[in-house]
């Protein structure tokens, strides 16, 4: 049925980039939304974002192309000003941003270790920058450029030359490098701001809601982080199974496989490490699906014990940074979130 639906989705996109006609865009963003319904591993950024662009073209329609360009320069203005806002953190600062320049610059020597730390600093504000640039007309030439260097910085150090780390991103870097020239150079008209973030049609409302709104929510733990423009912020919902003996020796060799063996009677399973080793995505880092993993894991407890599900939950103005511990006992769907510690 996969290898269907994966047909089905490469034939109506041949389709759609063939004949732009707005009955085909509408009927590809349903078998988008139809297979994103199915798992909640597919709600990965860069499908969102793709799949909400559709969308919104599709609402403004042929006779409108102004909106729907208008919308998709919002969706990627905004992907650029909430990803610097998400990185404002001390986790990327001290650790995720030296972590992906070390290959580059080693991490040894004091020069190094400086130029990370400054450089960590500098990463979150010029990405803001660039997307608060692209509103603008007298600096959006600059941020376009400036974000193009951007996303090749980052295919530099989470590419083949740096941590070779994440490939199913490589082509979401080189597609928005295709955008910034598609949306904000080859256009006879150059929006002013307003026209941008709020215009008069339907989809550029419906845009601004999601991207330039809902991802001030994340921060209240009131809206999801990969729907937020957030990934690499080094600020995210983390969880680790640990297991006894007798769990792990029931568990199939494909998920064994995934599992460290640490102390007597407590081995490891880190969601993320699965999740990159079956699907090369990262989990989708909410609570809600560290749970049902874990659920899932308890179907293999001789007796419902040896399973304890910790989450680390990430920095939030509200209930952040949260340790929640849970057993097969917590993880009934009518059960608490779990114990805090």
């Amino acid at each position: 049925m996969e290898y269907v639906i994966f047909s089905a989705l490469i034939v109506m996109l041949i389709a759609v980039a063939v004949a732009p006609r707005r009955g085909l865009v509408m009927a590809l963003f349903a078998l988008l939304a139809w297979v994103a319904l199915q798992d909640q591993s597919r709600w990965q950024p860069w499908f969102y974002q793709y799949a909400v662009m559709l969308l919104v073209i599709a609402i403004a329609g042929r006779h409108r192309p102004s909106a729907a360009l208008n919308s998709c320069c919002l969706i990627v203005a905004a992907t650029y000003i909430w990803s610097g806002v998400a990185k404002l953190n001390p986790n990327f600062m001290g650790d995720t941003f030296p972590w992906l320049l070390a290959p580059l610059i080693g991490t040894s020597s004091a020069t190094a270790q400086w130029l990370a730390r400054h450089l960590a600093c500098a990463a979150p504000i010029l990405e803001c920058a660039a997307g608060i640039g692209l509103l603008t007309r007298r600096w959006r030439h600059a941020a376009v450029f400036g974000a193009i260097a951007m996303h090749v910085f980052i295919l530099i150090v989470i590419g083949p030359l740096g941590r070779r780390y994440n490939v199913v991103v490589w082509p979401w870097n080189l597609a928005m490098i295709a955008f910034l020239p598609i949306l904000f150079f080859r256009r006879r008209d150059q929006p002013a701001p307003l026209d941008i973030i709020w215009g008069r049609g339907l989809a550029q409302k419906f845009a601004f809601v999601l991207f330039g709104v809902m991802p001030a929510l994340n921060w209240f733990n009131l809206w999801d982080h990969d729907l937020s423009s957030a990934l690499y912020s080094g600020n995210r919902n983390s969880a680790t199974v640990y297991l006894s003996d007798a769990v792990f020796d029931r568990l199939p060799e494909a998920i064994q496989d995934h599992v460290y063996v640490g102390l007597p009677n407590r081995s490891e399973l880190d969601i993320d490490d699965w999740s990159f080793g079956e699907m090369n995505v990262p989990a989708y880092p909410e609570v809600r699906i560290y749970r049902n993993v874990a659920r899932s894991i308890c179907g293999y407890a001789p007796d419902g014990s040896g399973v304890e599900l910790v989450v680390q939950g990430k920095l939030a103005l509200f209930q952040g940074n949260r340790r929640l511990v849970c057993h097969c006992s917590d993880l009934e769907p009518s059960q608490p979130i779990g114990v805090e510690r």
